[in-house]
């Protein structure tokens, strides 16, 4: 699986030399941590703020993006890989330099995105659905973002966010099978370069490569798995997850100016669109509307496209 890291590196992350770097990431509001293949990412602001890669048995190597560095002054931030991660004491230097990397892409992002990017948003949404304080009310939990991979050999895809769907109604969550998957799209201010039209085809091809779904399910209780080990994800102890053949595909549009027609002439357009039909025909299309502001994702909150463009 593509996203899947070893039983050794789990054990770490809990009870071993990276249980720090754990702790660290789950006190902390900013940060979010997603599985990769041996490896894992910790996020902030939507940017990957370290990779944590397995070398081997209770071996570690620890990277930053230097694409995010700005200035080749020497005391900007550390570029180099921290290798040799083995233990408590080494642990520690990662977290030290936590702070100054976190400095070094807020003045990235002040220059190359001072609206925060689309990114950024993805990872609230996580973090709100996925967290004990607001997380554990939402009816839906965020597995992974930024999933990606190939349609065929010509194009690849890229969904936003991958959730699954477990209502707070009484009675729902005694049970842990029979749950919805959901393949969320977001599209944040009037600037977005997003279509929803070429979003909504990608989901229609991928959607219709049995072994790509499967795969996709497969790979995402494995995820919900290690990551309520984790403590990441509800109920933030080890669960394992079955998905019904039911599917939702959800759609965010965050800070949207109401006087700006271009989502609702996308919406339109899409109404009209063939693929639209034919995947209505195989999931629930939803339209995320907000919470009192907030970004936790309720199914009362869910509107039709009709209801969006009467």
């Amino acid at each position: 699986m593509g996203r899947i890291i070893s039983n050794s590196f789990i054990y770490d992350l809990k009870e071993g030399p990276l249980s720090k770097i754990l702790k660290y990431v789950k006190a902390d509001s900013t940060l979010q941590m997603e599985l990769r293949k041996n490896s894992l990412n910790i996020y902030y602001r939507g940017g990957s703020l370290i990779k944590i890669k397995e070398q081997g048995s209770n071996q570690y190597k620890a990277y930053f993006d230097k694409n995010y560095v700005t200035s080749n002054a020497s005391e900007s931030v550390m570029v180099q890989c921290i290798d040799g991660i083995n233990s408590i004491e080494a642990t520690k230097n990662v977290i030290d330099v936590i702070p100054t990397i976190k400095q070094q892409m807020d003045f990235w992002m002040s220059v190359k995105k001072p609206d925060g990017g689309e990114r950024e948003y993805h990872h609230i949404v996580a973090k709100e659905n996925n967290s004990k304080n607001t997380g554990k009310n939402t009816d839906y939990f965020i597995c992974d973002i930024e999933y990606s991979g190939d349609l065929d050999k010509d194009k690849n895809f890229k969904f936003d966010m991958i959730g699954v769907k477990w209502p707070l109604i009484k009675g729902f969550r005694d049970s842990n099978e029979d749950l919805t998957l959901c393949i969320l799209g977001m599209k944040y201010g009037d600037k977005s370069e997003n279509k929803i039209i070429d979003y909504v085809q990608d989901i229609h091809k991928f959607l219709g490569d049995k072994e790509k779904l499967e795969n996709l399910k497969k790979e995402m209780e494995e995820t919900y798995k290690i990551k309520s080990e984790l403590g990441l994800i509800y109920p933030y102890e080890k669960t394992l997850i079955k998905f019904s053949d039911k599917i939702e595909v959800i759609f965010i549009f965050a800070n949207q100016n109401q006087e700006n027609n271009t989502v609702f002439e996308e919406l339109k357009a899409l109404k009209e669109e063939e693929s639209y039909e034919e995947l209505c025909q195989m999931v629930d299309m939803k339209f995320a509307k907000a919470s009192f502001m907030g970004y936790g994702l309720y199914e009362n909150n869910m509107a039709a496209l009709e209801e969006l463009i009467k």
